[in-house]
């Protein structure tokens, strides 16, 4: 047998073998038409109901926003059809999205804006230099001091707030713009962030600083023009993450501004204060102008989320690991 047919017939068998371990490889799936049938109605099932549970709160709260105020309070009100009992007439009622907008919107929006922004600032400036200084190379007592940085992560938030609010109290930030720092302070540090950072720093090639301490960028001007720049989708993911825990906080508003009472209120607060109506001794709460208000409030972060949708899905898919924006 010449050369040439040997090298053609050890193609074949390689190919051959080849193909049989990637039939191998591959999971087990049957090619029968009633298990196919089976296994997709099986995940349609499964997305419909899953779909249903996430969309109903938005149905049930956008078709609520417009019922007409009086009937929000009636017992024959239903989940599914809130609209349903209205019998004749009109049934479509947006004034209740004017009454909620002229309840203080505004004021709630702005104040909630200046909390979230101060909020990210603060939270960059504290998470950076902390991993900046855990990726340097060792120094007396880095190892002490991270494992008892890291140790605090164990702690659950909602254990620290009597800490928190006698230290809010001690300070004087109970009255005028001392709450506001009230908001920001207690959470202006994040050991997990500081961890990202310190990854991100680390990833950072050694060649890259060492060219930089050539070219006579030194301390300062290596952190801001080199390591920053490199470690932008870390900062990225901090902000989008920091904005959205800051916007969406209740628990620690609801304390400060319930104890201590102020003018100003975030959008959440807002919210379960809108609709009220005191009506001789008994308070009465409309439900289809709260529920307007919550449309009102989560329209914001939804605009945002779509202007920044690629960047906000490329910050969280990456947890801040990359070294390059």
């Amino acid at each position: 047998m010449s050369l040439g047919k040997l090298k053609i017939k050890h193609w074949r068998e390689k190919s051959y073998l080849r193909s049989k371990q990637e039939l191998m490889s591959k999971p087990y799936s049957s090619t029968k038409a009633s298990s196919l049938i089976a296994s997709w109605a099986f995940k349609i099932i499964i997305l419909v109901f899953f779909a249903l549970v996430i969309i109903f709160p938005f149905y049930f709260m956008i078709e609520m926003s417009f019922v007409e105020k009086q009937l929000s309070t009636d017992s024959r009100t239903t989940i599914l059809f809130p609209r349903a009992i209205v019998e004749g007439g009109k049934s479509f009622f947006p004034e209740n999205y004017r009454d909620a907008f002229e309840s203080g919107f505004l004021e709630a929006l702005v104040f909630t804006a200046g909390i979230t922004t101060f909020s990210v600032l603060i939270r960059l400036g504290f998470s950076i230099t902390l991993g900046y200084a855990l990726s340097l190379r060792n120094w007396r007592g880095k190892n002490s001091f991270f494992i008892f940085f890291i140790s605090l992560m164990i702690l659950p938030e909602v254990a620290l707030l009597s800490g928190q609010y006698r230290l809010v109290v001690a300070l004087g930030w109970t009255i005028g713009w001392g709450q506001f720092f009230a908001l920001v302070m207690p959470f202006a540090a994040s050991i997990f962030f500081g961890y990202m950072y310190k990854n991100a720093f680390e990833a950072i090639p050694n060649s890259v600083k060492e060219s930089s301490m050539l070219d006579g960028a030194n301390g300062i001007k290596y952190f801001f023009k080199i390591a920053m720049p490199m470690v932008s989708a870390t900062t990225w993911t901090v902000c989008i993450l920091t904005a959205f825990a800051s916007w969406n906080s209740y628990t620690w508003p609801a304390l400060i501004f319930k104890t201590l009472g102020s003018p100003w209120k975030p959008l959440n607060l807002w919210v379960f204060t809108t609709g009220k109506s005191q009506e001789s001794e008994i308070q009465i709460v409309y439900t289809s102008i709260r529920m307007a208000a919550t449309v009102i409030a989560i329209l914001p972060m939804f605009i945002i989320y779509f202007i920044l949708k690629k960047r906000i899905m490329n910050a969280i898919s990456r947890q801040g690991n990359a070294t390059k924006g």
